[in-house]
């Protein structure tokens, strides 16, 4: 494998699959090797009284079954991917909000008012951000249920390590609970890290990592997919120019 092209791909499958795609579209080799697996979680909806949901991840779609109340509800997703999920899922009045948590809780608090029902956030276990505590402040009742939980992938330590050990290039992060999983991995090693580029999709993904000892750190624009890549490119074409 030529230097400077492998992409380290952290996310969980399905995912993981359609980011491998792109990054081939760069030319570079994807390396797919999810730092968590997802658990669906056993979740009793009570929709009573509900007039919207929310969703923050695309996994929220996939864990629940979509029945023909749930189905009608509108449905504010925090990103287009997860928009995406929602509607691949039967989910049939899908708003995007295409930024993070915070620019859901905006959207849906300027959408929609306090007085015609509550919302109700599908999330897992592991979130970014407190939006129904956003929600809550603007006068929302505003509630969640865990529908998945993420769990560490316990061969990702060994696999990443034995990576970044032997090649150099690029690693995308797609959460914070990823940065972490990563910075878990190799904070407690000696191990060069110099060589490989990393690239997330927010600030918060990247915060735990900055202080190893990375090439360098760079960050999408906006918190989806597509500016993820856009910054993977960037990242791709300046070395090339070093």
């Amino acid at each position: 494998m030529d230097d400077m092209k492998a992409c380290v791909i952290t996310r969980t499958e399905p995912g993981a699959h359609a980011t491998a795609e792109a990054v081939r579209g760069l030319g570079l080799t994807p390396l797919i090797m999810p730092a968590a697996r997802v658990e669906i979680t056993p979740a009793t909806l009570d929709l009573g009284g509900v007039q919207a949901l929310l969703m923050t991840s695309a996994a929220a779609a996939r864990a629940i079954q979509v029945t023909e109340t749930l189905k009608v509800l509108p449905l504010y997703a925090v990103g287009d991917a997860t928009a995406e999920a929602a509607l691949a899922a039967g989910f049939e009045n899908v708003i995007s909000a295409g930024g993070d948590g915070a620019t859901l809780a905006v959207l849906a608090a300027d959408r929609m008012s306090p007085r015609h029902g509550a919302l109700l956030h599908l999330r897992g276990r592991e979130v970014a951000g407190d939006v129904t505590g956003m929600l809550r402040a603007c006068g929302f009742d505003a509630r969640h249920v865990e529908v998945y939980a993420t769990h560490d992938n316990p061969n990702f330590k060994s696999n990443i390590t034995e990576q970044l050990t032997k090649q150099s290039g690029f690693i995308l992060i797609h959460s914070p609970a990823g940065g972490r999983r990563l910075a878990a991995a190799v904070s407690d090693t000696d191990m060069h890290l110099g060589a490989w580029h990393v690239v997330g999709l927010s600030s918060a993904c990247i915060k735990s990592l900055e202080e190893l000892g990375f090439k360098s750190i760079s960050i999408a624009d906006s918190p989806d997919e597509e500016a993820l890549i856009a910054a993977l490119r960037d990242e791709v074409e300046k070395q090339s120019l070093e």
